[in-house]
């Protein structure tokens, strides 16, 4: 009886980013053989290869975005995280009816952050910061894609955050240097 929200995966998404993954693993690979031919030849200096592991790593997150149960653990992580926060809002997870091809949560009316007016944006800038930076230097977990489309702003006028696929950690040492610096 709740009005939802429903991220429905489309059905052949897992194959076409594998297919395209692969593509750019094999030139990756290749890439990386013509480098090392280069300095083996002398026409480039000698260095360490990273070409192959940064697609790897870009593969492991395309594949945690694109499952929804991971999704929406990030999602309410953030919510318990975030929830001191007053002018801050995260939706709730329906885990009854997520799968890791569709997540369901809890309804937003609201618009846009980027649509809204200067007033309510200039309102929701120290939230904002203090959300971001909470996130990064207490938490040490933050959201990894905070572009205008998942920054809303509801009717009680909280920012809050949308789409969870792509979180990362900040290991506790670089959290600490950065609240020092």
């Amino acid at each position: 009886g709740a009005e939802v929200a429903l991220k429905i995966q489309r059905p052949d998404m897992i194959a076409c980013v594998s297919r395209d993954l692969y593509i750019l693993r094999k030139y990756t690979e290749w890439v990386e053989s013509l480098k090392a031919m280069l300095m083996d030849s002398g026409m480039l200096g000698s260095r360490k290869q990273f070409d192959v592991d940064l697609l790897d790593t870009f593969a492991r997150a395309s594949y945690f975005e694109l499952d929804y149960e991971h999704e929406a653990s990030n999602q309410e992580r953030f919510a318990k995280e975030l929830r001191s926060l007053d002018r801050i809002y995260v939706p709730r997870v329906h885990r009854g009816t997520t799968t890791r091809r569709v997540l369901t949560t809890e309804w937003i009316d609201g618009v846009q952050l980027a649509k809204s007016s200067p007033e309510v944006i200039n309102q929701l800038i120290g939230p904002g910061v203090q959300c971001f930076l909470e996130q990064l230097l207490r938490f040490g977990f933050f959201h990894c894609d905070p572009h205008p489309g998942n920054l809303l702003v509801d009717r009680q006028g909280r920012l809050v955050l949308i789409d969870f696929g792509l979180c990362a950690e900040v290991e506790q040492p670089d959290s600490k240097g950065m609240t020092s610096a």
